[in-house]
Parts: C-alpha cells; sequence; structure tokens
C-alpha cells in the first residue's frame, strides 16, 4: 500500500515545517496550505490528495469549517481528515466529529501517535477506493441490467395490437400500463378468419420478467389460435381456454398461474362468446350507460389439469362496448390504502359510453393516475383494458 499525498493545512510556517519533516521521514508525500480556504482549493485541483491534516484554529476558514467544506464538495473521493488542536474536553471533540472529521490528535503532535493515525487512515482510504470502484462495477451492471430491460420492454410493447386498429364493424382501443419495465399483462386482438376475431387478457401472476416471460408464452400460444382458425368456425372459447390450462398446468411446475379472458366475436352481427378463467368480469356497457357484468369466474389456468371452463355469449349492438382489463385497474390503491373498485370502474365507464372509445381510455389513465396521487408515479401492479366497439354504420 504506496502512502498517500498528505496536505498538511496550517497557519504557522514553523508548525507546517515540523510536520512536513515529520511525514517525510515516515515516507508520505507532502503538501502544504497556510488555510483552509487555499487547502480547499488545492483538494479541487490536486486529485491525488488523499489525506488532510489541518490545525483547529486558522484565519478565514478553520478547522471545522475546512472539515464541512470538504464533506459538502463532490470531490470524487474520500478525504480522510485528522485535526489537531490544543483544546480539551468531550464539548471539542463531538464539535469536530459533527463537522466530518475523521481522527483528533492534540497538540503538541506525537510522532508515533500521529503514525499510527495515519496508517490508519491509509486503511479507511484503501477501503473507501475499493468500496467506490465496486460501486461502479454495480452501477455499470445495473444499468446494463436496464437497457436489457428497456429493450425488452420494447419487444413486448410491438406484440400489442397496432394503434387504431380497427376490423369491419368493430373498433378496438387497449390500455398497457406496465408496473415496472416489463408487464405480467398482455393482451390481444386478432382477425380468425372470415369476419371473426378473437380477443384476449391475461394477467400473470406476480411481477417482472418471470411473468413477462410467460405472458409472452400466452400471446404467442394464443395468437396461433388465430392462424388455425377457418372461414366460419373458430374453436370455443372454453375449448381453447381448456386445452392451454391442461398443458400449462403440466408444464408449470413452479405454482405459476395466470387468469385471463378469452374470447371470440363475429364482427357483423355483433355476436360473441368469451370465457373467464379467473379473471375480473368483462364488462359490456351499452350505448346508454348500462353495464352488465359477464362471466362467472372460472378457475385460473395453470392451477389444476382437469379442470371445465364454460362459454358465455354476449352481442353487441351499435356502439355497445366490451372492456376486458386486469384486476391492476380495479386494486389500485389510493395514498389510503382504498381500492379503485369495481362500482367506481363502473360508473366511469357508464358515464364515459357517449365519449370516443380511445378519449375513454385516456381519461381512464388520467383517472386511475389521479387516484394513485401525485406522490406516485408508478402503480403496484400491471394494468391493461382492452375495448372493442360495435361500429354503427
Amino acid at each position: 500500500m504506496n502512502p498517500p499525498l498528505v496536505l498538511i493545512v496550517d497557519d504557522s510556517p514553523n508548525y507546517r515545517l515540523l510536520l512536513s519533516r515529520t511525514l517525510g521521514k515516515l515516507g508520505f508525500g507532502i503538501i502544504e496550505a497556510e488555510d483552509g480556504a487555499q487547502a480547499l482549493a488545492l483538494l479541487r485541483e490536486r486529485p491525488e490528495i488523499a489525506m488532510v491534516v489541518s490545525d483547529w484554529e486558522m484565519p478565514e476558514l478553520d478547522g471545522p469549517a475546512l472539515c464541512r467544506s470538504i464533506r459538502e464538495e463532490s470531490l470524487g473521493r474520500y478525504i480522510y481528515v485528522i485535526l489537531l488542536t490544543a483544546r480539551d474536553g468531550s464539548e471539542s471533540l463531538v464539535d469536530g466529529m459533527e463537522a466530518g472529521a475523521d481522527d483528533f490528535l492534540t497538540k503538541p503532535v506525537d510522532v508515533n501517535e500521529l503514525r499510527v493515525r495515519l496508517r490508519a487512515g491509509q486503511r479507511v482510504i484503501a477501503l473507501e477506493a475499493a468500496l467506490a470502484e465496486r460501486n461502479r462495477h454495480l452501477a455499470t451492471a445495473y444499468q446494463q441490467i436496464r437497457n436489457d430491460l428497456q429493450a425488452a420492454a420494447t419487444v413486448q410493447q410491438s406484440m400489442l395490437p397496432p394503434a387504431d386498429l380497427a376490423f369491419d364493424g368493430l373498433d378496438c382501443e387497449w390500455l398497457f400500463i406496465p408496473s415496472a419495465y416489463l408487464s405480467g399483462d398482455m393482451l390481444n386482438v386478432k382477425a380468425a378468419g372470415g369476419r371473426h376475431v378473437i380477443f384476449y387478457d391475461i394477467d400473470v401472476a406476480g411481477h417482472g420478467v418471470p411473468a413477462a416471460m410467460l405472458s409472452v408464452i400466452v400471446n404467442r400460444l394464443l395468437s396461433r389460435e388465430s392462424e388455425r382458425s377457418d372461414e366460419s368456425a373458430p374453436r370455443e372459447p372454453s375449448a381453447v381456454v381448456s386445452r392451454m390450462n391442461a398443458q400449462l398446468a403440466r408444464e408449470l411446475s413452479d405454482g405459476t398461474y395466470f387468469t385471463m379472458a378469452y374470447g371470440v366475436i363475429d364482427t357483423r352481427t355483433g355476436e360473441g362468446r368469451l370465457t373467464q378463467a379467473g379473471h375480473t368480469h368483462p364488462l359490456l356497457v351499452n350505448a346508454d350507460g348500462h353495464v352488465t357484468r359477464l362471466g362467472d369466474g372460472g378457475f385460473p389456468v395453470g392451477l389444476i389439469e382437469a379442470c371445465d371452463y364454460d362459454t358465455v355469449p354476449f352481442s353487441l349492438q351499435p356502439s355497445d362496448r366490451l372492456y376486458l382489463y386486469s384486476d391492476g385497474v380495479t386494486e389500485c390503491m389510493d395514498p389510503t390504502g382504498e381500492q379503485f373498485g369495481d362500482a367506481r370502474l363502473e360508473r366511469f365507464l357508464s358515464e364515459h359510453a357517449g365519449a370516443p372509445l380511445r378519449d375513454t381510455l385516456d381519461a381512464l389513465r388520467q383517472r386511475l393516475h389521479e387516484w394513485r396521487g401525485a406522490e406516485s408515479a408508478e402503480f403496484d401492479d400491471d394494468i391493461s383494458v382492452l375495448a372493442l366497439q360495435k361500429r354503427v354504420h
């Protein structure tokens, strides 16, 4: 461990000379300052200075004031400070420690004691340097992780439906707000042969990368359903969900599961069928604002292999809307811990039944942010909403 450069600060030239010779014999590099202001300027200019031995009593900027200035400065390194004082009593010791001093010596200085204190300071500086280096490595690694997560989030976002998606007779809009970079929610709507469209909203239990990976896998599996559906008859939603549950209940051995609402609709007639698998109740909002809950609950996907699911019929008349959403909406909490709740969501959607579909979802986003409170920019859970509206011809 090479001796660091020591800055000696004292308004007495004779005492500076004495300390310089003493420290020089101990193998330390020396630089001098006659007061605290000059010392602070040298610390800014000379990054190799690692230790300061300073007198307490000095004009312009005394020892404690110099300590405070050093601790307040962004010097990019730790400076070990030893104050020299002729004062007695614990009060002076407390004042110096509160100012940021690391150690004290009483004048006249004992050479052996000074040597021991400086060696201890060297060890502290070495530890601080090692910690700073480790923190730099951690910061680099953390930034790399953030970059990777951001890239993954971009990929996940690319799997969402395109903006302003519309089919013959059916308009679609969606809201997607991850609680972090990646979301365990996923939604989609796709043409499934002829005039049929399949649609779904998924909510994987948990958060972060594992939940997001499963949501992407499920999204891909369900997307294939649109590819295999023929011109006239997409598979029943209950059959699709049952098949997926049987497959994933065998493969998800760690207890992972997800909820979902999956459906199919004839875009011309507005007649549709859906299956609810432990997901929040889909909401059918008529043009006059009347809200109807659809579905009977059902079991989450992946928990029980031998599980039956029901198909629920529904009908969208012109201007009617169907909303699928994750529980991140209704379980969004305000600063007091109160949830947004089912009733509040239904009332909101009813009040906005006549507004454009995109405006309704934008207003819902704003309402949830207001409910969450200005102090919390992020939500505790992922939020997803898929909205379908029968177009008026």
